[in-house]
């Protein structure tokens, strides 16, 4: 599920930039240098934020954990946030190597393939077992004892027999809320609605953001907590902050953009 998620996204992205007339000769690799990017940051947040949750040994010297994140197969752990965060810095270095002036396209692309690298990315939480949900009556599912689940409430009177109560299913929750915001912004893409740049990244900050906070609370995997809140909690308020600065602030020109859609223009050289 995972080489699926990366592989729907790069092969989105091409897609859309040739919705755009954008010729793919030159930047066909874009997305999978930023894809490389966003999973070496995935590793690195959850290395450092999860420690042994992630496979981090005391042994474990820094400069070994630097070389193996640089392996996107290591196997270790990953951060969703981190791979979002990831992307973007991939996109940055892209943009200002080769002084292009596609940013804005690149990330408004980018998130609408990354709403559906997330959506098939929770099916493998799903299946792996992590990323859990607490005890529920109503259309929990157990967990076998091949599970993270099952291995992390092992002991616990969550667990009964060769599987846990029935837990939420947060993972196929966040998964329909990606799909959904997945398909909201690509509609609004294809139809040109709006070019107005970094729309879409914004949208998407604001809507995973308020999103992945909300799901949080119903998750008692173990995760990093900074005072009540979790750290994606944390991250995903500065997100949706930022997006109501950026759609306060250009509220005008972004409702002229959805008026006169054949007005707007891309910078797409």
């Amino acid at each position: 599920m995972t080489q699926l998620a990366l592989l729907a996204y790069f092969a989105l992205f091409l897609i859309l930039l040739k919705t755009c007339s954008i010729k793919l000769s030159r930047i066909w690799f874009f997305p999978l240098f930023a894809i490389y990017v966003g999973l070496i940051l995935a590793t690195l947040l959850a290395i450092f934020l999860n420690g042994a949750d992630s496979s981090l040994s005391e042994n474990d010297a820094f400069l070994s954990i630097m070389v193996d994140a640089l392996n996107p197969l290591n196997g270790r752990g990953k951060v969703m946030y981190g791979g979002y965060f990831g992307l973007i810095v991939g996109y940055l270095i892209l943009n200002f190597v080769t002084r292009r002036k596609s940013l804005p396209l690149f990330l408004d692309i980018s998130v609408i393939c990354t709403s559906l690298l997330f959506a098939i990315w929770r099916i493998n939480c799903f299946l792996s077992g992590c990323c859990f949900g607490m005890p529920t009556k109503i259309l929990g599912i157990s967990f076998p004892n091949s599970s993270h689940a099952f291995r992390y409430l092992e002991g616990t009177d969550l667990v009964v027999g060769k599987s846990t109560v029935p837990l939420l299913p947060t993972q196929l929750i966040s998964c329909a809320g990606d799909f959904a915001i997945f398909l909201f912004l690509l509609i609004l893409f294809l139809k040109r609605k709006t070019t107005y740049p970094y729309f879409y990244l914004f949208a998407h900050a604001l809507l995973y953001g308020i999103g992945r906070f909300t799901i949080e609370f119903f998750r008692i995997d173990p995760r990093e907590f900074w005072g009540l809140l979790s750290m994606s909690q944390w991250i995903s308020l500065v997100l949706i902050a930022a997006a109501l600065v950026f759609f306060i602030k250009n509220r005008k020109e972004i409702a002229e953009s959805f008026r006169n859609p054949a007005t707007n223009r891309r910078d797409v050289s």
